[in-house]
């Protein structure tokens, strides 16, 4: 086999040349996807037929995909979620299928308490007021004051809790999955999504794309939280309804939010109109640091999957 490894991502090697040597050193016949925008799955079955190892960032792998890669041996993920590939496919198909789900968690996590942070302060309003040279003062929250809601706990979850906890903020949580002792030692009280959406002033999304029911907070949902709540939104699109919660900011029930993911991306919605919403394009991992170690760490396990050595705890599939 020619191991040929094929890189999809649209700024590899952008802020670290190491993972880009590790691959020219290695050997291997290498291609990189070079346009600078995210590929699509024409250019990827087209530029990819040949290859056996796919340095991949977000773009699907479906069955039609797999279909035209018939050489495919490895998707070695640039992220944690591994949502937009088929794992049954890949696993029918022999398929390995890796990710980095540590580096994401400190960049996203941050990113979750400046949109509390900025919210709590009323940070977008005042700004407009600012630049319209309005001297406006707005009533605000304290961060450390506040008692937050985190569904789902995992690393990133975890991560948020501990920041909050340091701002002296009580904090909730849901997730069917989470190990008690771990919440307990975090100081985080575990409950019902019902019980956290209706007592909480802060409610964070950072839950998996997984389980029987998925995830997805409708107008329903929202009007049990706390009026005058605010709602962040980092983990994955589709788990709010985005029209339900246009009706819950423009009713003045919600006093903010702010959301990374979209059901429709890149997101060009009503939204975008709205002063007490903040808006980022999909960029939670998007740091320097961040990036540069997701790169390290996905060429890492596709040349120790080409190696043989990558243990078997590694692997998502």
């Amino acid at each position: 086999m020619s191991n040929a490894i094929f890189v999809t991502l649209s700024t590899f090697a952008k802020y670290d040349q190491q993972p880009l040597r590790r691959l020219e050193a290695s050997g291997f016949p290498l291609q990189i996807h070079g346009t600078g925008k995210r590929i699509t799955s024409a250019e990827l079955v087209e530029q990819g037929a040949q290859s056996e190892v796919f340095i991949a960032g977000v773009e699907p792998y479906d069955a039609a995909t797999f279909a035209a890669l018939p050489h495919a041996r490895c998707i070695s993920r640039c992220g944690v979620g591994v949502d937009a590939i088929d794992l049954e496919g890949a696993r029918r198909r022999g398929i390995a299928v890796l990710n980095t789900p540590d580096p994401p968690t400190a960049a996203v996590a941050e990113l979750a308490l400046t949109m509390m942070l900025a919210l709590s302060r009323d940070l977008p309003r005042q700004a407009v007021h600012a630049r319209r040279k309005e001297w406006t003062r707005l009533d605000a929250h304290l961060l450390g004051a506040s008692r937050v809601g985190l569904i789902g706990f995992g690393r990133i979850g975890q991560r948020v809790a501990e920041l909050l906890v340091a701002f002296g903020a009580e904090v909730w949580a849901t997730d069917p999955a989470c190990d008690p002792a771990t919440a307990h030692e975090l100081g985080v009280r575990l409950v019902s999504l019902d019980e956290l959406l209706g007592q909480c002033r802060i409610v964070s999304i950072h839950a998996a794309r997984s389980g029987d029911v998925p995830l997805r907070l409708g107008a329903a949902e929202l009007s049990r939280m706390v009026p005058g709540a605010v709602l962040i939104s980092l983990a994955r699109g589709g788990m709010v309804d985005e029209a339900a919660l246009l009706d819950a900011l423009t009713s003045g029930h919600l006093a903010g939010a702010g959301l990374d993911v979209y059901d429709e991306e890149p997101y060009r919605g009503p939204l975008c109109d709205v002063d007490t919403v903040i808006l980022t394009p999909h960029s939670a991992t998007l740091t320097r640091q961040t990036r540069s170690s997701m790169e390290r760490e996905c060429v890492d396990k596709a040349l120790r999957f080409v190696a043989g050595t990558l243990r078997p705890d590694e692997r998502v599939i």
